[in-house]
């Protein structure tokens, strides 16, 4: 890796005299800043621009926080969104690869070999993954000398750059610094003023003045408004090919007919960039919102003139529609927004032109209202354990329950998939894991104590593994139950594993030098579970439902099953086969030598006996 200090003019204006001749130039660049362009897009052009004057090359753009420790991806057009994703809020420093050390530097770092520099050891795999080689990068810089970001080429061989490869280099730096900067100003001005200066609509600030009124009213009369999010989609292709004028001139064209349709009726407004917002009042149903939407979709689809041109834009829309519920709960002025902006987002997933909001399919919304729910229903009880067997193939013994978590509260049943990621996100996840645990246990030793010689699983999740007096805990409540160890096991996923720290690793082994059994769940339905086999020692391993239910039709799925359990046998380890539910599948599944089964077949998860 070799270090350069920058020249004093590394960030005056490229210079144009003798300058090659670029596909996309400086000016158009500019043009697209001084136009409002999203700082995205800006950003996206800039490395489109790199990558098609050096061909083979990888452009990236990382930013750097408000605190000037952390980047966050910028651009990067041609590099894996998993290579983007490994670097995403890390921390600079002298040894943080090419980019975190330019940036914490000030200095351009070129790095000639990323296999063999030091200073990429923690993101050498992620970079040898995604076929990077090299990396040259330069800091940009914005007043009094501060790092913004780092402009950065990738190759996916060894190679230095040419004097004019760092002029490259050096000027996409330059108009990162530009368009980062614009970009502050542009976000202060957009805070304090109330009308947007391309489009005269009104602003985010007045609209969600808006809201607070309408939410108000709808509060009172019982009447639905609705909040429409409006993206006009190929803005990028209308700038690039047709000049910014032109897209000027299509904004201010679907401005106008946004403020047409809400005349008398509600507010449009032009929120950011390509985005508009759409408030309308006194709404019978949410019937009548679809079709608003509906309606304005068509508008908004007829041609427009703009310079002499007739142009057709696309546009995709999120509606969302609230009544009196909206001050149901505490929430934040621009709530409508948000969830017009989810339903948006869905649309494009689909591919579809409309989407209208579901909660069901908003992380966010089942956060917020779960969440309070969640935690008053650990405190009154409301949470139980189900009990599934686990019985012996061979005789239909039973062996032992899976504990499992259920909810039904005030307004009925919720499903686990539903509450246990909102517990996880809000930290009482492993205030569950403590009370399935207690439960589970406490179960236990009433069912010994009665004389029936079974055990019990639960489970444990990843955050639970996090916690080190974990192990204290499950050993502490075995004794207190006077329970033998062995015929208690900790089960976990794939998933669990996946994430878990090497202090993880260590609380699942402390478990099991204790006594407790630790069981692999869903084996064969990730890629990584041979290894962890190599690396724990497990005692049980349950195969997927999947493949007990396709291994009579599907070649491949039996051939997993009969491995599975040729390796259990090898390696002295049970195995559990899941989703069992016919005769044929439990006796199939005997013949091949598998111990275990858990399923319909012999029984639904119930409730323990009082």
């Amino acid at each position: 890796m070799t270090d350069r200090s920058l020249r004093p003019d590394a960030f005056a204006a490229p210079a144009t005299a003798g300058s090659p001749r670029r596909s996309i130039t400086y000016s158009d660049i500019l043009d697209l800043v001084v136009q409002n362009a999203s700082l995205a897009d800006v950003l996206q052009v800039i490395a489109s621009m790199v990558e098609r004057e050096l061909p083979g090359a990888r452009a990236s753009i990382l930013l750097l926080d408000e605190d000037g420790q952390h980047v966050h991806v910028g651009a990067g057009p041609s590099l894996p969104r998993e290579f983007n994703r490994a670097i995403e809020g890390e921390s600079i420093g002298p040894a943080a690869g090419t980019c975190g050390t330019a940036a914490y530097t000030g200095k351009v770092v070129i790095t000639r070999d990323i296999a063999t520099d030091p200073r990429w050891e923690l993101w050498r795999p992620a970079a040898l993954s995604a076929g990077l080689a090299a990396c040259w990068s330069t800091p940009f810089f914005g007043v009094n000398d501060r790092v913004l970001g780092t402009c950065a080429i990738y190759f996916s061989e060894p190679r230095e750059p040419s004097e004019d490869e760092l002029a490259l280099l050096h000027d996409a730096g330059y108009l990162a610094a530009v368009a980062v900067q614009h970009d502050s100003v542009r976000r202060r001005l957009h805070d304090t003023s109330r009308i947007h200066p391309l489009t005269g609509l009104p602003n985010r600030l007045v609209l969600t003045e808006a809201l607070r009124s309408a939410e108000a009213k709808a509060a009172e009369t019982g009447l639905r408004f609705v909040v429409v999010q409006v993206a006009v989609e190929g803005m990028g292709p209308i700038n690039e090919s047709l000049g910014p004028t032109v897209g000027d001139g299509v904004l201010r064209a679907v401005a106008g007919r946004l403020g047409h349709f809400v005349t008398g009726r509600g507010l449009a407004a032009h929120v950011w960039g390509c985005d508009f917002s759409v408030l309308i009042e006194d709404v019978a149903d949410e019937e009548s919102a679809r079709l608003l939407a509906e309606h304005l979709r068509t508008l908004l689809s007829e041609p427009v003139e703009v310079e002499g041109m007739t142009l057709v834009v696309g546009v995709t829309l999120g509606v969302v529609s609230y009544a009196g519920e909206v001050l149901d709960a505490p929430r934040p002025a621009d709530e409508p927004l948000r969830t017009a902006n989810v339903a948006l987002e869905r649309a494009k997933e689909l591919g579809g032109d409309i989407g209208v909001y579901d909660p069901q399919s908003d992380p966010a919304a089942q956060i917020s209202l779960l969440a309070p729910a969640l935690r008053r229903g650990l405190a009154e009880e409301e949470l139980t354990l189900a009990y599934q067997p686990i019985v012996a193939l061979a005789d239909g013994r039973l062996d032992h329950y899976e504990a499992l978590l259920r909810w039904r509260g005030p307004h009925g049943v919720v499903s686990p998939d539903a509450f246990v990621p909102v517990a996880e996100q809000v930290g009482l996840v492993n205030s569950l894991g403590r009370y399935a645990l207690t439960r589970a246990l406490a179960e236990l030793a009433k069912q010994r104590g009665d004389g029936r010689d079974v055990g019990v699983s639960v489970n444990l999740s990843v955050r639970q593994l996090g916690d080190p007096k974990l192990p204290e805990l499950v050993l502490s409540l075995i004794d207190q139950y006077g329970l033998p160890p062995d015929r208690v096991t900790m089960e976990v996923t794939e998933g669990v594993l996946l994430t878990a720290s090497d202090d993880g690793w260590d609380t699942l082994r402390a478990i099991r030098d204790g006594g407790v059994r630790i069981s692999l769940d869903d084996f064969g339905t990730g890629f990584s579970q041979i290894n962890y086999l190599r690396q724990f020692e497990f005692d049980e391993i349950k195969i997927a439902r999947t493949f007990v239910a396709d291994m009579a039709t599907t070649r491949t799925a039996r051939a997993i099953v009969v491995g599975t359990v040729a390796f259990a046998r090898e390696a002295r380890v049970a195995v559990v086969a899941e989703g069992i539910e016919s005769t044929e599948q439990a006796e199939q599944l005997r013949e091949l030598g598998c111990e275990y089964g858990q399923g319909f077949l012999f029984g639904a998860p119930e409730p323990a006996d009082d």
